[in-house]
């Protein structure tokens, strides 16, 4: 009986985006019978204990970013950079610690830049290869993706979580590194023909305090529209709670299942524009309205870029209003006929086992 391939599976904690779209990869490697541990913190590694109950889970430090409520963003994270550094240099201890335990032959890191060793195949999972600044801090662009670019040297291999630039745009640079390779879109959904329930399903998601803020607004504003509408607050726990308000319900958190449901029984939905929820949408094909989070110069790029293209409105959150939003949203396309290119993340892992 041939041996099982022994492959840690590690996602960064800046929200739930890494971790979820971490998930068909699992299941890719599951299904080809290699054996996965899983590392992470933080909401990440509560997510993915519920997703994958039976797989083995170790934990790795955790970043615990600290995101402003109104302040500059790019000093915000310029304070906390002493701390990432060093989270950075106590995972890659943690995870040469891990491999020479758990036999580990093939490291996956979802953009934590410390999971990587030289003892073993290391693979980067990356979509912003090259990162944005706000126009008033352009001047640092250069010196940020120098530090990003050494990061990515120390993997083996860099997937790049798309099929091509069609919805990355300037997150690539115009020449790719060698050691890159398009694995498709990952998402953890699956389209199926599904009845419309609601008006609107709304998703807060990211880290606080900003969901918490997207929370209390879109409460607000959906119970006041006396639509049929869903909100879920992105709360990871091991139980769901679900209550209903006339024709408003909402929950703390839902499995990816119930949630994949839910999304599909509704005609348009609120959410963040990070790029694992994009690529959601792109597979269900939804109609979406996109509220960046404040400060997230990817997000509001991918945002702007969707709406450029007659996709998708983008709205920012001091400016959204519910009533109007829905009035423009008419003039979007929303995702069809976006190709899913299966097959790449296949011949990705095949190349590893």
């Amino acid at each position: 009986m041939e041996r099982k391939r022994r492959i840690l599976v590690a996602p960064l904690d800046w929200g739930l985006g890494h971790a979820t779209r971490c998930i068909p990869i699992i299941n890719a490697l599951l299904k080809r019978n290699a054996e996965v541990i899983i590392a992470a913190s933080g909401s990440s590694a509560e997510l993915l204990k519920v997703e994958f109950p039976n797989i083995k889970h170790c934990s790795l430090p955790a970043y615990n970013p600290s995101y402003p409520a109104n302040s500059n963003m790019v000093w915000a994270m310029a304070r906390q950079l002493p701390h990432f550094v060093k989270t950075i240099y106590n995972e890659h201890a943690t995870l040469n610690k891990l491999i020479e335990k758990e036999q580990i032959e093939v490291v996956i890191s979802d953009n934590r830049y410390g999971c990587y060793s030289h003892k073993v195949k290391s693979i980067l999972i990356y979509h912003q290869l090259h990162i944005l600044m706000d126009e008033g801090y352009k001047w640092m662009e250069g010196y940020v993706n120098h530090f990003n670019n050494r990061q990515i040297k120390h993997f083996d291999e860099c997937w790049i979580p798309a099929p091509n630039n069609e919805l990355l745009g300037n997150l690539l640079p115009p020449k790719l590194p060698a050691h890159t390779r398009f694995i498709g879109y990952q998402s953890r959904f699956n389209k199926q023909p599904a009845e419309i329930k609601y008006h609107i399903v709304a998703i807060a998601s990211g880290p606080d305090p900003q969901r918490t803020l997207l929370t209390n607004m879109l409460r607000n504003q959906l119970i006041e529209s006396g639509l049929r509408t869903f909100l879920v607050h992105g709360l990871v726990s091991e139980e769901e709670k679900i209550s209903v308000t006339g024709n408003f319900t909402e929950a703390n958190y839902l499995t990816s299942d119930k949630l994949n449901n839910i999304i599909q029984q509704g005609n348009i939905i609120i959410a963040r524009s990070g790029y694992s929820t994009i690529m959601d949408m792109a597979k269900l094909g939804k109609k979406a309205i996109f509220i960046p989070t404040p400060g997230q110069t990817e997000q509001a790029y991918l945002a702007a870029q969707l709406m450029n293209k007659g996709i998708s409105l983008c709205v920012e959150q001091s400016a959204f209003n519910l009533k109007n939003a829905l009035k423009e949203s008419d003039k979007f396309s929303g995702f069809t006929n976006f190709e899913y290119h299966e097959t790449l993340l296949g011949q990705a892992i095949q190349s590893i086992l």
